[in-house]
């Protein structure tokens, strides 16, 4: 009785599978009966003489084993309980440090693409794995800086990731030794009493590896190690051709595998060479076991939870399944409705990394096009886009988000694309949830000033164009009155004309042979030439005010563009502005420098 009392489904809308399964098995009911096409095209009196009899025996009909079959996994679906256990509350508090290696070395090329690039991807497939726990990121090459502190926040960064790279450390070199110590001191300041710091680097001299097993001989934490490239080494790309030592020698990073192989048996981590599958994670990063009290926060209470008997329902599920198979229902039945699909081909780059990571190899190598089509990730995907120019695609996507860096780099597209109006009030809300960005402050005054010149132009362009219409009144009242000015002239030389034919015929009836028409012709030639000027002149006015309208759009776009090139577009730009700040900070104090390792 108490069964029943308490009996009820985890899972209620589960039962709801039970319509579909209904209409599948009267589907299936009528499409098996139109299947049998023999009584359609044969006489029914001949029937009995042409097929076989199915024999005095009751044949049993599949879709009851069918439709038994999908009721018991419906149930198990919906799970049914009616027992409550008691689950005791406890959370992982593994911590996680890493230390990531942006000294110039990581550039080599001796693993493909660089060892930059297989490192990031392996810190991405690191960061997808940590479904629980904390974990911070610190860059280091002459110096040390934090790009995340501890956090359970995953995305965030991953979203950083793509942005570092050795070019932006403003110190050169290789100090492992102060990474290690701003890692040792992040676990401390938050509380933890025990964690792992995984270094992934590429070699450590001899100093450093000893300054390190001193660090942690007397902590409770431990350094694993991944070693990134080969002991073969390979030439460093810089500003100018390859890195070269003081004697003019072009210098090979090789991986130093042996020092670090040391370093991490003696601080109780592992060591494990980058590899392409999972297992250099599984050594370096093997969790604590559930039951320990280190790595478990233990709230000292339980909660009940109802326990799903669904499983114990498949077992009925076996005899339906196997009997289908032995018959051929299941496959006859799947038959009717299972159509051939398109097969999908399978590239080799899929084996070896995620679209993410291929998208992130394409942009690296100036494909943003091509990366913003293998871009799973909305953010990077935004980023592809704006690369590549397609600046309303980018966007959309940045518009999905409401944090106040996806705020900003959805002004900057906004901008570029030439909505200036609504760029401002983007960037607006990008600081109203981070009042000190910089880069937003910034780019709104520019894109302020940017639009207010507009303003300007147009308004200039207005008057001009409002000065132009009355030149073009007054010059018609004058072309009016000197209409009237040539008809009063053509009068008065109609006049004269006439005057002149009389003097003429008295001179002829007189005899005098000196007076022609020379004056007559002369005037009329004078009056032609002078309209003929004026056509002329307004023909010039014409052309210059195109040039002149011409000139002034041209002047407005390279204003516009000149305008535009000066926003940022780097994603980097606030951690190089607070590396180098750091690094400046750090100067001033009395840092002792770098140490040149590569």
């Amino acid at each position: 009785m108490s069964i029943l009392a308490d009996f009820h489904f985890i899972r209620p809308q589960g039962l709801l599978l039970v319509i579909p399964v209904l209409l599948l098995l009267t589907l299936t009911w009528r499409r098996r009966g139109q299947a049998r096409g023999w009584q359609a095209v044969i006489d029914p009196a001949l029937l009995p003489h042409l097929l076989q009899s199915s024999g005095s025996g009751k044949q049993f009909n599949p879709l009851v084993f069918v439709g038994i079959g999908s009721l018991i996994s419906v149930i198990a679906v919906a799970g049914p309980s009616w027992e409550k256990i008691p689950q005791p509350v406890q959370r992982t508090q593994d911590a996680l440090v890493i230390l990531y290696d942006l000294s110039p070395s990581m550039l080599a090329e001796d693993i493909k693409p660089s060892r930059l690039v297989r490192s990031r991807q392996k810190l991405l497939d690191l960061l997808m794995q940590r479904e629980e726990g904390t974990t911070a990121l610190i860059a280091f090459a002459g110096d040390e800086h934090v790009v995340s502190p501890l956090t359970d926040d995953r995305r965030t960064i991953a979203n950083l990731l793509p942005a570092l790279s050795p070019v932006m450390m403003p110190v050169q070199g290789s100090r492992p030794e102060l990474a290690l110590e701003r890692g040792i001191r992040l676990l401390r300041d938050a509380g933890h009493s025990r964690g792992t710091l995984l270094l992934i680097t590429d070699g450590v001299s001899a100093r450093q590896s000893t300054m390190m097993t001193q660090m942690l001989s007397q902590i409770p934490f431990t350094l694993s190690i991944i070693g990134v490239g080969s002991t073969e080494g390979a030439p460093i790309p810089g500003p100018d051709g390859f890195v070269k030592d003081r004697r003019g020698n072009i210098v090979l990073a090789g991986l130093k595998r042996a020092p670090l192989q040391k370093l991490a048996g003696q601080t109780g981590g592992t060591y494990h060479d980058l590899s392409l599958d999972e297992g250099d994670l599984k050594r370096v990063l093997n969790p604590p076991p559930l039951t320990s009290r280190a790595a478990l926060l233990s709230q000292d209470r339980s909660v009940d939870r109802w326990e799903d008997f669904g499983y114990w329902l498949l077992p009925l599920l076996v005899p339906v399944v196997l009997m289908s198979f032995r018959r051929g229902w299941l496959l006859a039945l799947t038959a009717l409705f299972i159509q051939p699909t398109d097969v999908q081909a399978l590239e080799w780059q899929d084996l070896w990394s995620t679209p993410d990571q291929q998208a992130a190899e394409l942009l690296a190598a100036d494909d943003a096009e091509g990366a913003a089509q293998r871009f799973q990730n909305p953010r990077w995907r935004a980023a592809a886009n704006y690369r590549a120019g397609d600046f309303e695609a980018a966007e959309q996507l940045y518009a999905n988000q409401d944090d106040a860096q996806s705020w900003y780099n959805r002004a900057n597209s906004l901008a570029k694309a030439g909505d200036l109006e609504t760029a401002i009030k983007a960037y607006e809300e990008a600081l109203q949830r981070a009042p000190k960005h910089e880069d937003a402050t910034f780019n709104k005054k520019l894109v302020e000033n940017l639009l207010q010149q507009q303003q300007e132009q147009q308004e200039q362009q207005d008057q001009q164009q409002n000065q132009e219409n009355g030149d073009e009144e007054q010059g018609g009242s004058q072309n009016q009155q000197g209409q009237d000015q040539q008809q009063s002239d053509k009068s008065g030389e109609s006049d004269h004309h006439k005057k002149q034919q009389q003097d003429d015929q008295q001179s002829q009836q007189s005899g005098d042979p000196s007076k022609t028409d020379d004056s007559s012709q002369s005037d009329t030639e004078q009056t032609q030439q002078e309209q003929n000027n004026e056509a002329e002149k307004g023909e010039e006015n014409e052309t210059m005010e195109a040039a002149m309208e011409a000139a002034s759009q041209s002047e407005k776009d390279m204003a516009n563009e000149q305008w535009l090139r000066r926003l940022s577009d780097d994603p980097a730009g606030l951690l190089r502005r607070k590396f180098q700040y750091e690094s400046q900070q750090r100067i001033n104090q009395g840092d002792p420098g770098e140490e040149q390792n590569w």
